[in-house]
């Protein structure tokens, strides 16, 4: 199955059943060797290549975008990275906009069309007059190069990694048989796909903040080669992962077997108790520690910053949501003692653990994607994978509890007599402000484009908050 990052399907998942059904895609096709883009002729101005697509696809993945301009224009290109989306809610329309290059330097734009300069742009009739701002930011974006740009994000990239990968599957004895394949790019990581006469082999790359996984995944995948990605090569300073493909459907594509989902969740407790005994490797590779007792320090820089909570925004919080906030981050050092003395080991948290990221093998479960990872309390795992759960399962009353006991069955055997119910639903309002420091103190300080990201935060304080309540209806 293709490395996915879930992150994409958790910001959109809970407007997933109200999104519209028609999309449409507009490119600003970037010159390879000039500081240009490609104007097509319209009804009434100038106007991108455009193309609609009626298939639902996060803004993350672009493969359908570089096979819409093949479709339209002939051309072989890599995009680079989205640069709006707006919904036109009369409509029922999102529209999405991108930029993308040319992949043979000496293509020729179609006839009527031309190469036009970014001082030309302004002065232009376009025929969608909302494209005129996002492309005077792109053209200025384009210009710069701060330290935390992503370099999938900029042209090159693409043909030095595909070289690279091609260099080291032909050295592992099983060299490409076709062409590289773009599935993703966002400042989280890029994604290539490619065959090979052994199947499909995926190239993830990774930001400098997410640099651990490459190392990580290879200390995992050796130690237990049936419940991991197994690296063909790996370049950490690049932050580069060649991996072979793990076959089979993802979880989220098993919605009618629910006795499947208890069983991975087993699984994935298993691999976490496993883990404990080898922290010292997972350290040697890199993973962060995020101790339970430093939870209250992680956060307090979020609450010292209004900002983060994006009050303005509708998806921010309001005065009552934030005068909650910091009444539950009153209570911290005595909710994080009261876990702590379940005495639970510190293990291997995933980070964004979520059922697209359990891959259904013939061997069982495999599990995708250890960029959030670290080591810290292993309840903070299950977060994400449990509190949209009745929406996989909308008629199976009770599913989160059965789940969540399935999950649990390996602990108590490890750890008889505790009550490890009452220490979970403890964990998961601080596994929701575990993820919502991580995101303010790591993840957005270290990327250029907040809005990529930056709903996170509020998304994890709102569900902190959330599963608080009982605990902040004690007292």
């Amino acid at each position: 199955m293709t490395p996915r990052t879930g992150r994409g399907r958790k910001t959109t998942i809970m407007s997933m059943r109200a999104l519209p059904v028609r999309y449409e895609y507009h490119v600003a096709v970037i010159h390879p060797r000039e500081d240009r883009l490609l104007l097509l002729p319209g009804v009434e101005g100038w106007r991108l290549p455009y193309f609609a697509h009626g298939e639902r696809h996060v803004w993350q993945d672009v493969a359908h975008v570089n096979q819409g301009l093949r479709e339209v224009l002939g051309v072989s290109a890599t995009t680079l990275r989205c640069l709006a989306i707006d919904y036109r809610r009369e409509a029922e329309v999102v529209s999405k906009l991108y930029a993308a290059v040319p992949r043979d330097p000496s293509w020729r734009p179609p006839p009527g069309g031309r190469w036009v300069a970014r001082e030309e742009v302004g002065g232009l009739p376009l025929e969608v007059e909302g494209h005129r701002r996002p492309l005077a930011e792109w053209f200025a974006w384009y210009a710069g190069a701060p330290r935390q740009r992503a370099p999938w994000y900029l042209p090159g990239w693409h043909e030095a990694a595909t070289r690279w990968a091609a260099e080291q599957l032909t050295d592992a004895g099983m060299p490409p048989t076709g062409p590289a394949e773009q599935l993703r790019s966002w400042q989280r990581s890029a994604i290539l796909r490619l065959p090979t006469v052994e199947g499909p082999v995926y190239l993830k790359a990774v930001p400098p903040i997410f640099a651990h996984e490459p190392a990580l995944t290879a200390v995992l995948a050796a130690a237990d080669p049936a419940r991991f990605p197994r690296p063909v090569a790996v370049d950490p300073a690049r932050g580069w992962l060649l991996m072979r493909e793990l076959r089979g459907p993802t979880l989220d594509m098993r919605c009618d077997d629910v006795e499947l989902w208890e069983r991975a969740l087993a699984t994935f407790a298993e691999v976490q108790i496993a883990s404990a005994a080898h922290l010292p490797a997972l350290r040697a590779a890199g993973a962060p520690e995020r101790p339970l007792a430093t939870l209250a320090a992680r956060l307090a820089p979020l609450l010292a910053d209004p900002a983060a909570a994006m009050p303005a925004s509708p998806a921010g919080l309001s005065a009552d949501e934030r005068r909650r906030l910091y009444s539950l981050a009153a209570r911290l050092d005595t909710l994080t003692t009261r876990l702590a003395a379940y005495d639970l080991p510190a293990t291997l948290e995933h980070g964004d653990f979520w059922a697209g990221q359990v891959v259904v093998t013939d061997a069982g479960f495999a599990f995708l994607d250890w960029s959030d990872s670290s080591i810290s309390h292993p309840f903070f795992s299950p977060l994400l994978f449990l509190v949209e759960i009745e929406d996989f399962f909308p008629r199976l009353p009770g599913v989160r509890e059965r789940l969540r006991d399935a999950y649990l069955r390996p602990w108590v055997e490890l750890l008889p007599g505790r009550d490890l119910v009452a220490a979970f639903e403890l964990a998961q309002p601080l596994a929701a402000l575990h993820h919502a420091s991580t995101y303010h103190g790591v993840v957005l300080p270290n990327i250029e484009l907040k809005w990529e990201m930056e709903l996170m935060l509020p998304f994890y304080l709102k569900m902190a908050l959330r599963l608080a309540e009982p605990l902040l209806g004690e007292g």
